[in-house]
């Protein structure tokens, strides 16, 4: 579904705040982008999702340019942006029924299903919601179209333990659906338990791409104590 071709992006001619990115998500994937904040991960979401244009290279999505051909690449994908902005003056119900009539109609059944399962206000105003109703809103809308390729950013943000643990199962349950899922993440925590392979990126380069369980042993460290005695910890 993803695929990218030396992939830049430079802002204000001096900033790389990407630079060269070669990176294939496949179908039925989970991949999780590992990276701090400022090293590149929102930008290289806005590039794949075609919302600017690169300063090198190329993105794709299901084979169609996503900056020459925009609506086309949008119209298989489900997003839920890291800054989600929610109308206030609606209510939860209201702001769904607003987004599915912008895709042209949804699987209503799907959308109560997502609804019940995560909990979703719906009749009160956005304006009165906390963050992490706000947040369940914005993941019921990535999803309640079946897109074939699915990208959230920090997706379990202001939600409780046993919701993020109904998130990632909805994570793979869409992967085992054979369709795929981008998962740009800070937390290692949030990618381990879901992703298939994991990217890491720093200051705009990708630095290793491999599974779960390899970057966690590659994260180990021995430490010594005051004692002199090894220890071995993970970070």
């Amino acid at each position: 579904p993803i695929e990218t071709a030396s992939l830049s992006k430079t802002y204000d001619k001096t900033v790389d705040a990407l630079v060269d990115l070669d990176l294939r998500v496949d179908a039925g994937e989970v991949f999780g982008y590992l990276g701090p904040n400022g090293a590149g991960k929102s930008t290289t979401i806005r590039l794949l999702l075609g919302l600017i244009r690169p300063t090198g290279g190329t993105a794709t999505s299901f084979g169609v340019d996503t900056w020459r051909r925009p609506v086309e690449a949008h119209r298989r994908v489900g997003y839920l942006p890291g800054d989600l902005r929610l109308s206030d003056k609606l209510t939860g119900e209201e702001q769904l029924e607003s987004l599915a009539r912008l895709r042209g109609g949804v699987d209503d059944r799907l959308r109560s299903e997502l609804c019940e399962r995560l909990g979703v206000v719906l009749d009160r105003p956005i304006r009165q919601l906390s963050k992490g109703n706000r947040q369940k809103l914005g993941i019921v809308q990535a999803f309640m179209h079946r897109p074939d390729l699915v990208v959230l950013d920090e997706p379990t943000t202001g939600l409780d333990p046993l919701l993020q643990n109904e998130v990632r199962t909805l994570i793979r349950e869409t992967a085992r659906d054979g369709r795929s899922v981008f998962l740009s993440s800070h937390s290692l925590d949030e990618v381990q338990h879901v992703a298939d392979r994991v990217g890491i990126i720093r200051s705009g380069r990708l630095t290793d791409v491999d599974s779960v369980e390899r970057l966690t042993r590659l994260a180990e460290r021995v430490l010594t104590v005051p004692s002199g005695a090894p220890m071995r910890t993970a970070t």
